[in-house]
């Protein structure tokens, strides 16, 4: 088989995780080696189906490293185009843990994209970087600054700040994803769930603009899809080439003409985890 041009190579860290899971399948096409990395992989794609039935063997490259190891992720990433960066602790943790894995972690990913000759970026924000936040202005504002909501939040805020500064270091093009509820089934929840939903084929579709950028910018955008109370504002999105769409109140219509639970937008963004039940440093 020929070997993919440089151009064509996409490595995708925390490739196992939940969002990994839901988009590595939609990102296979003929022309594109993808490299999946994380520390629980199968000793070959045959014996496993967690990305899902059609990925085919002869473009995809497993990777067994940690982002915590240098030297590990440095040979995991070196000659890849194109880092897709999803590995992460996903929830509140001790700051000691959330240093280590999401801040310290996220540099030596970026500084393995660079050494590796990697031109474009896509990190795994959240919209726990700006929990605090109110409504209207998550609705009104291109960029929101960050407010976060909880240590996990600030690892987001600080993975944008390292995209920003690779970004205008080195000219890569960097996507910070802001990313909001994403849908681990293809239905959403209800009220909040939905305005905040966000699709696994959504998600692809930004991943796709994310490769598509060489503008060596930095760029914030939200994760989110175009559900119809329009929570969000989507315009630093479309500007890269991100056209959400999926509605969630459009797929949780139901056939006798029920209307799905209505979103009512109260308090910060960031819900429950910006107040004393969910204090800094705890476990969700």
């Amino acid at each position: 088989m020929p070997q993919p041009d440089r151009a064509d190579v996409v490595a995708i860290t925390g490739a196992s995780g939940r969002i990994g899971r839901r988009i590595v399948g939609r990102l296979d096409r003929p022309g594109r080696m993808l490299r999946l990395i994380d520390t629980d992989l199968p000793d070959r794609l045959e014996d496993d189906d967690r990305w899902g039935p059609g990925l085919d063997a002869d473009r995809v490259a497993l990777r067994r490293a940690s982002i915590e190891h240098e030297r590990d992720i440095r040979s995991a990433l070196d000659g890849a185009d194109a880092v897709v960066h999803l590995a992460a602790l996903a929830s509140e943790r001790p700051w000691a843990d959330i240093l280590r894995v999401n801040i310290d972690g996220t540099q030596k990913v970026l500084e393995a994209a660079r050494l590796g000759g990697a031109t474009r970026v896509l990190l795994a924000s959240s919209i726990h970087a700006v929990g605090f936040a109110d409504p209207t202005d998550a609705a009104t504002t291109r960029v929101l600054v960050p407010r976060p909501d909880t240590f996990y939040g600030v690892s987001k805020a600080a993975v944008e700040a390292l995209g920003s500064v690779y970004a205008d270091r080195y000219g890569m093009s960097i996507v910070s994803a802001r990313i909001c509820n994403f849908g681990a089934g293809d239905r959403p929840g209800s009220g909040r769930g939905l305005a905040h939903w966000f699709s696994p084929a959504d998600a692809a579709r930004l991943v796709e603009a994310a490769l598509a950028l060489d503008d060596g910018r930095h760029h914030i955008v939200w994760g989110v899809s175009a559900n119809a109370p329009n929570a969000f504002d989507l315009s630093a999105g479309r500007a890269i080439g991100f056209e959400p769409q999926d509605d969630a109140f459009a797929l949780t219509a139901d056939p006798d003409g029920v209307e799905p639970e209505p979103y009512t937008p109260s308090g910060p963004i960031g819900t429950m985890f910006t107040d004393d039940e969910h204090p800094l440093g705890g476990t969700w």
